[in-house]
C-alpha cells in the first residue's frame, strides 16, 4: 500500500457469502488505499455482518456494514445507492461481491479524475478462466453507442465523482439489469466525459452460484424498461438485440408452453436478423452483467 485516496468503494452484496472475503480482500490490498469500504447487504444476513465486522478490525481504513435491506431493496442499483449514500468523499467505486479488483485497480483510476476533466474513469475486465468474454469499452462513445450490447461498463470496472454520481441520481433502482448501462447513457447524455486505462484490472469470476440477474420475469420486465426510458437512443439493429433479450428470458419464464414456443422462434429468428446484419458479432462477444 503506497498512500490513500478520497474514494469510498461500496460492496452491494445479495448472499455471496462465499466469495465477499476475497472482494473485501482485493479492496484492503489496493497500491492506493481508498477512504472506506461501505458492505452494502440487501438481505440484512447477519452472517454477512459477522465478516465485514472482522475485516473492520484488520482494515487500515474504516470498514462499514450496511443493512441495505426493505422495501426498497432487490437490485444491486438499489444497494449501491444505499451505500453511496453514506459517503462523504469526493470520488465513488463499486466491486460486485462476486468480483476481485487487481491491486492497482484504484493507483490507475484515480489519477484521471484528480484533475478537472473526466467524471468517470474506467477500466477492463476479464474472466480468468477463459469461459466468458467482457467487451473492452473504448473512448469516444456516445449515447447511442451504448443502447445495444453492454460495450465495457459494468458494476466494478470505474470510479466515478461522487457529485456527477448525485447529479445522475445515483443507479435506476427499478432496473435488475442494465442499471449500468443505464447510468453509462444517462452520463453520456448530460454531458459527462470518461477516461479508460486499457488495461485488465478486474477479474469477474464466473460461477453458477445464484445471480439476481438469472432467467426470471422481472429480468425481462427491466429489459424493456430500459428500453421504454431510451426509446429515442435505439436504432433498429439495438432494438432487434434487445428484444432478443427479453425472449431469450420469456422462453423460459412464460407460463404457457405456446408462448415459450413463440419466444424460443422469436429468439431464433432475431438471432439470425442479427447474423444477417453482420451485428451478432458484436453482440455474442458481449456478456450483459
Amino acid at each position: 500500500m503506497t498512500g490513500s485516496s478520497d474514494v469510498t468503494v461500496v460492496v452491494p452484496t445479495h448472499r455471496r457469502n462465499h466469495f465477499l472475503p476475497e472482494t473485501i480482500a482485493a479492496v484492503v490490498a489496493q497500491e492506493l488505499a481508498p477512504a472506506a469500504l461501505v458492505v452494502s447487504d440487501d438481505v440484512g444476513d447477519p452472517e454477512t455482518r459477522a465478516i465485514v465486522e472482522e475485516w473492520a478490525g484488520r482494515a487500515p481504513f474504516p470498514v462499514r456494514y450496511l443493512d441495505s435491506s426493505g422495501p426498497g431493496a432487490g437490485t444491486a442499483g438499489a444497494s449501491r445507492n444505499a451505500g453511496a449514500a453514506l459517503a462523504t468523499t469526493s470520488l465513488l467505486a463499486f466491486c460486485d461481491d462476486d468480483d476481485v479488483w487487481h491491486p492497482g485497480f484504484l493507483a490507475r483510476l484515480v489519477p484521471l479524475l484528480v484533475e478537472p476533466g473526466a467524471e468517470i474513469a474506467v477500466a477492463w475486465g476479464e474472466d480468468p478462466s477463459g469461459e466468458r468474454h467482457y467487451a473492452r469499452l473504448p473512448e469516444g462513445l456516445q449515447p447511442q453507442d451504448v443502447v445495444g450490447p453492454n460495450p465495457g461498463f459494468g458494476g466494478c470496472n470505474f470510479v466515478i465523482r461522487a457529485e456527477a454520481f448525485e447529479a445522475l441520481g445515483g443507479y435506476d433502482p427499478r432496473l435488475l439489469v442494465s442499471e449500468d448501462k443505464d447510468l453509462l447513457v444517462r452520463a453520456l447524455g448530460a454531458g459527462m466525459s470518461y477516461r479508460v486505462v486499457p488495461e485488465v484490472l478486474v477479474h469477474y469470476r464466473t460461477h453458477s452460484r445464484g445471480r439476481l440477474t438469472d432467467k426470471i420475469e422481472p429480468r425481462a420486465t427491466s429489459i424493456e424498461r430500459f428500453m421504454a426510458k431510451h426509446a429515442e437512443l435505439l436504432g433498429p439493429v439495438d432494438t432487434l438485440y434487445l428484444r432478443t433479450q427479453v425472449a431469450s428470458v420469456r422462453r423460459v419464464t412464460a407460463a404457457r408452453r405456446a408462448a415459450r414456443l413463440g419466444y424460443l422462434a422469436a429468439l431464433v429468428l432475431g438471432r439470425l436478423a442479427l447474423v444477417a446484419t453482420g451485428a451478432w458479432g458484436r453482440a455474442a462477444g458481449v456478456v450483459r452483467r
